[in-house]
């Protein structure tokens, strides 16, 4: 409280407060004593004339009458009514009676001061107040995106009496007079006045005209903010209100579908070949298709301001206050080489001025265990893989198979693996056991299925559970915000789990008039648990987990020959059977992840329009891998064993000797990022009459450091923490007598997998700058510009200094004058940007890049070195090509969206292609590919029905995007099996799939392919090696065709919101589609067939019943392919998921909730992954996650959501 005395309510802000409290303090005692010894001097009368004149004025008057002086609240006594008064000669306490007649505020006289206060309510006014005034609730948001205003004033007109909305927009006015007047304002926006009422609904506020420094814009890039009228990029965000209508425990999840051009699909995977890292799978997560074939596919992510070098889970979908995407050159550019797969903005929550705020947020979600009744899986699954394997090892199986299972040798031979089947007949042939032994054995194999016991012993309900606690508020000068969270979340296998903790700071302070200082601070703590759990599908049904007293079985297919196994045990070598249950106690893998992140940004307001902005941000990652397999696991036996001496027929004086001791064995990584950008940004934002222009000029530097370091311990003790030496040098070279290598055929290779350090360090050093030009908020240009240097690129001139750059339009018709007539067309804008942006990747480098090793050719092995990349001094960045037209759209006042084109052209796409042998090799990674991109984009948002007790709101997202691999070197095989796993083909989509027209067999049993003429050929195993067999990997032959992209082209999203009073109903559904799917084909020789899989091909007659070849082409090459990538099995891959289903319920107007104190008391209940269903005559949706599973899993989510 502001209290004044002797200063005619004029506060000294320049003193600090408890000085000034002092001098008051002072001021009044002496003056009390001077006015005790002259009290007769001073006169006692008031004269007073005035009209409409404040009451400081007036009390002034009355001062400089009377010699009484005032103690009072300047901040109450300004907000008092205007005072009109007509006094003559009048007594002091007739013109005070008169002058605070209709005021909120009492007054006494103590001695010569006159203390004023306010107006305390009488117990009859309460108590009418209890029944006649009411609690205004409503929710204030920008009119034009919908994004809630956080921090707006809602106050009573004519009182003193209000508040401010909260980070969701939402208010509550409380104990208000039915009759009064709501006034909401808030800067930059146009203030609104309503009638009291206990439902506003939401409350749509509009930007104000005419002053453009105080104009709450919506636009941010993370480096500036633009007014949506002057953008002229391809943008699209999404507020708080939208993202949290639904329950996301993780920040993507509540962007599926809800952003045009945004895709996020874990269920569809992108596999691809690239040179130098090999196969690669991943989910979809882009923005506007992809564009490189090595480089990051993802968007560029941008948390307050700075891109992040950390993970997703770092960002808490709790703190999100709303998501921009950034998807063409003229909003993407100032990024630089790292913009060509889009931007994601990211905004998080800030206080605002006020007593402290508390949110709390609980939720509980459950995921029941998998259902494998209902998978595709042939219920006689073990039955048919024994027969199958039984027929197949009758093939191969001779009187001496038994014997040699007994025959000493190296790891990797013909004892290791075999099926329970193959023991059998290997042992029916030998002799051993009878017909019927052997009949009765098969039959026991089929009569069990171990589903049920996997389900019992590996299987659990998956349970998550999130805790979320904020603390807001401070004055305007000083603001914090401190979000705790935990999450915990147990897998639905079991010994397998992870949790995270995070603590949060944000803080802003005015450190003078011109300055500012933003400071955010962020604590991550990860830690995960891991078991080798085996697949339900790994092993063949008739597989046993366990023995018929419990105890743990040996998985025969995956173990060392069980009877030869004994033979080793009696000489002394470990057990080498493989027990899953045992496995799965003994190994682990344990990691904790540390992320530490700081930003800091001063902000100095120079005036007229200008501000400088001096920043950075400090982000640092550590990461702690520790893999421990227990001494009696089967991956500790197994390398004792390997490496253990013993006699063998060329060296029989050799003695029985271990070269690994006892023990655990523990590996264990550690690794950290560190990275720091710092930037220097100068703002300047001015209107000058029908002129508007917001640009920024800066430079920044950045660096990433990237460090591991791989050690192993044998002999280790988890207890003591001790371990034994290993002469690793003598296993290097080789040891006589050994059974084998350590893990790999190479003994370096093997070691490097036991120690290996690791150093990356990458630097950028770039200047940028971003201008928006408008006219009467009509017509406005944009300009960017970008350079980036980097120690990644080359040093040839010519692309060294080459800058990135857009130009960018926009044209908001429904201002023209013409337009004016136009009554239900609020906004129409049209969108024309042009421009570069860029990628890098780290596959090759301006230097050589060889890995120093031994050479294991020679004896003894000799250091060299193995070159990765020759040296590229021309070497770039990618760059994409941007064309952008846009069209956004308000009409009828609650319908609003966008319609986009695109097209994005990447070249100086790093990939293969041929160089001169010379160098060393006859092919190199450069910049040479180019892939195209293009497509359109459609968004919807509707205010259906608008009232304060009911609200239907609908958003729809629909997006398209067609790609093409222009130019791209390819050597070697060319048929599906390659094509399908090298992602990018010449000529074809990126995810190019490719099939053989495969039309059924022979009479036997024989697949018949037909080339692009119609012509037909008969594949079987003689086919092997003979000019069809080339032809089927010939690009030319014809026999090659393509069948699809693996990638969705479509996408979209239909969201539906109905609120009614205190309750919501929200629902998603997702589409994807224009892509194909192959189906896997059934066949008796996989561990768990798919239904139909017995249905092979047997006798002459079968090929007019089925199309699986014989026993013998099902596992042979040729045939093989010719029935695995059978184009009649292509399908389309659309389809359709009810992704989310959420209900919430606010019990804000509940007794013991209001008595409790609450403002906000809301629960709500989610269901996801309710339902899918797949356009195709097998209804195979890609969103179950394989084909064997014909249902989702869903997961139910409970809230709680407090405000207090």
């Amino acid at each position: 409280m502001d209290n004044n005395a002797l200063n005619c309510g004029k506060p000294f802000k320049w003193l600090p407060a408890k000085l000034l409290l002092i001098m008051k303090l002072i001021i009044v005692l002496m003056t009390t004593f001077l006015i005790q010894a002259s009290a007769v001097g001073y006169a006692q009368r008031v004269t007073l004339n005035e009209t409409g004149a404040s009451l400081g004025n007036i009390i002034n008057k009355i001062r400089l009458q009377t010699g009484y002086d005032f103690v009072f609240n300047s901040k109450e006594v300004g907000n008092a009514k205007k005072v009109t008064v007509n006094l003559k000669n009048v007594q002091l306490e007739e013109a005070l009676r008169v002058l605070f007649r209709n005021q909120d505020l009492t007054y006494s006289v103590k001695d010569k001061f006159i203390v004023i206060e306010a107006a305390k309510p009488s117990f009859m006014d309460n108590l009418r107040a209890v029944f006649v005034n009411i609690d205004v609730r409503g929710r204030i948001v920008d009119s034009v995106t919908g994004n809630p205003l956080p921090g707006a004033t809602v106050s009573v007109k004519g009182r003193r009496q209000g508040v401010r909305t909260g980070t969701d927009g939402t208010f509550l006015l409380q104990n208000v007079e039915e009759d009064v007047t709501v006034v909401i304002s808030y800067t930059g926006y146009t203030t609104k006045e309503v009638p009291a009422a206990k439902e506003l609904g939401t409350i749509r506020m509009e930007v104000a005209i005419g002053n453009l420094e105080e104009v709450a814009v919506t636009v941010n890039t993370g480096y500036q903010r633009i007014k949506p009228e002057q953008s002229t990029g391809a943008v699209a965000q999404i507020g708080t209100k939208e993202y949290e209508s639904r329950v996301s425990s993780n920040f993507l999840d509540g962007l599926v579908n809800r952003l045009p051009g945004l895709m996020i699909n874990n269920s569809v995977q992108f596999t691809s070949t690239t040179p130098g890292v090999g196969e690669t799978t991943r989910p979809l997560f882009n923005i506007r298709g992809i564009s490189t074939m090595s480089a990051n596919q993802s968007p560029l992510i941008v948390v307050d301001g700075y891109p992040t070098e950390l993970t997703l889970d770092m960002i808490d979908p709790n703190e999100i206050k709303s998501v921009t995407i950034l998807k063409d050159a003229a909003s993407a550019t100032v990024y630089g080489v790292r913009a060509s797969n889009g931007v994601i903005i990211i905004e998080r929550k800030q206080a605002t001025p006020g007593a402290a705020q508390f949110n709390f947020r609980s939720t509980l979600g459950l995921t029941p265990e998998e259902n494998y009744s209902r998978y595709r899986w042939d219920p006689e699954a073990s039955g048919i893989n024994a027969s199958y394997t039984r027929e197949r090892q009758a093939l191969i199986v001779n009187p001496s198979s038994w014997n040699a299972l007994f025959a000493p040798g190296p790891i990797t031979g013909g004892n290791i693996g075999r099926s329970i089947p193959y023991y059998i007949q290997a042992q029916l042939v030998a002799g051993i056991i009878t017909p019927a032994q052997a009949e009765s054995s098969f039959a026991e194999l089929a009569n069990y299925d171990n589903l049920e016991d996997y389900s019992r012993l590996f299987q659990r309900t998956a349970v998550s559970q999130t805790n979320t606690l904020n603390i807001s508020g401070g004055v305007p000068d000083a603001l914090y915000y401190i979000t705790a969270n935990y999450t915990g979340n147990r897998n639905n296998a079991i010994l397998n789990d992870n949790n995270r903790f995070q603590l949060t700071g944000r803080t802003t302070l005015k450190l003078a008039k011109r300055l500012s200082l933003e400071l955010i601070t962020e604590y991550q703590e990860n830690r995960a648990n891991s078991a080798p759990i085996p697949g339900a599908a790994e092993f063949a049904g008739y597989e046993r987990y366990e023995d018929v007293n419990g105890n743990p079985a040996a998985i025969i297919s995956k173990s060392y020959a069980p009877v030869y196994n004994n033979v080793l045990l009696s000489q002394g070598f470990l057990d080498q059977n493989y027990y899953s249950l045992i496995e799965a106690n003994k190994v682990s893998n344990k990691t904790r992840t540390l992320n530490y992140k700081t930003i800091a940004n001063f902000n100095y307001n120079i005036g007229k329009g200008f501000n400088l902005l001096f920043g950075g941000v400090y982000e640092t990652s550590r990461t702690e891998f520790r893999h421990l397999a227990a001494q009696g696991s089967n991956e500790v036996n197994a390398m004792v064993n390997t490496y253990t001496v013993t006699p063998t027929t060329a060296n029989p004086s050799l003695v029985f000797k271990r070269n690994l001791p006892d023990g655990d064995f523990l590996r264990q990584q550690n690794t950290s990022s560190t990275g720091y950008t710092a930037r220097t940004q100068l703002n300047y934002n001015k209107r000058i009459g029908n002129h508007s222009l917001n640009g920024i000029a800066g430079a920044e530097m950045r660096r990433v450091l990237n460090k591991s370091n791989l050690a192993s311990y044998f002999g280790y003790n988890d207890q003591s923490l001790l371990h034994q030496p290993v002469d690793y040098a003598s296993i290097i070279n080789g040891v006589t007598g050994v059974r084998g290598t350590l893990v790999t055929s190479n003994p370096l290779e093997a070691l490097n997998t036991l120690f290996n350090q690791t150093y990356d360090d990458d630097r950028y050093v770039s200047a940028f700058s971003n201008i928006v030009y408008s006219f009467k908020d009509t017509y406005s240009l944009s300009g960017s510009i970008r350079i980036d240097q980097s120690n990644l690129f080359g040093s040839d001139p010519k692309y060294k200094y080459k800058p990135l750059w857009s130009l960018g339009a926009a044209w908001n018709i429904h201002k023209e004058d013409f337009m004016n007539d136009i009554n239900w067309l609020h906004q129409l804008k049209l969108r024309a940007a042009y421009g570069f942006n860029g990628n890098v990747a780290k596959l090759s480098l301006p230097q050589v890049i060889a890995q120093a090793q031994n050479n294991t050719q020679n004896t003894p092995t000799l250091p060299s070195l193995v070159l990765f990349s020759n040296a590229n001094t021309g070497l770039r960045w990618e760059q994409t090509e941007n064309l952008n037209f846009g069209l956004d759209y308000d009409i009828f006042k609650n319908i609003t969206g966008s319609l986009e084109y695109y097209t994005k052209k990447t070249t100086d796409v790093m990939g293969n292609s041929s160089i001169d042998p010379t160098l060393g090799a006859s092919s190199a990674l450069v910049n040479y590919a180019t892939i195209r991109n293009n497509g359109l984009e459609f968004s919807l948002k509707t205010d259906w029905i608008s009232t304060k007790n009911f609200n239907w709101n609908t958003g729809i997202v629909v997006a398209k995007n067609n790609s093409k691999v222009l130019d791209v070197y390819r050597t070697g095989r060319y048929d599906p099996q390659i094509l399908d796993l090298l992602g990018y083909v010449s000529g074809y989509p990126v995810g190019a799939m490719f099939s053989y027209d495969t039309r059924g067999l022979n009479n036997e049993g024989h697949p018949i392919i037909y080339d692009q003429n119609g012509a037909s050929y008969v594949v079987n195993t003689s086919t092997t090696g003979t000019p069809l067999v080339t032809a089927m990997s010939d690009k030319n032959s014809g026999l090659v065709q393509y069948s699809g992209t693996t990638i969705p082209t479509i996408s979209g999203g239909l969201s539906n919101r109905v609120d009614v009073g205190d309750f919501y109903f929200f629902a998603m559904i997702n589409y994807y589609g224009g892509f194909k799917v192959r189906v896997p084909r059934p066949t008796p020789a996989e561990t768990r067939p798919l239904l139909g899989s017995n249905n092979f091909w047997r006798v002459a007659g079968d090929e007019a019943k089925t199309d699986i070849p014989n026993l013998t082409d099902l596992n042979s090459f040729a045939p093989g392919l010719a029935y695995r990538y059978n184009s009649n099995y292509v399908v389309s891959g659309d389809y359709m998921t009810l992704g989310d289903v959420t209900v919430s319920y606010r019990l804000n107007d509940v007794n013991f909730i209001k008595k409790a104190g609450f403002k906000n008391f809301e629960i709500k209940a989610q269901a996801s992954n309710l339902y899918s269903v797949g356009f195709n005559r097998y209804n195979f949706s890609m969103a179950t996650g394989s084909y064997a599973k014909s249902y989702l899993t869903p997961t139910y989510t409970l809230g709680l959501f407090t405000n207090f």
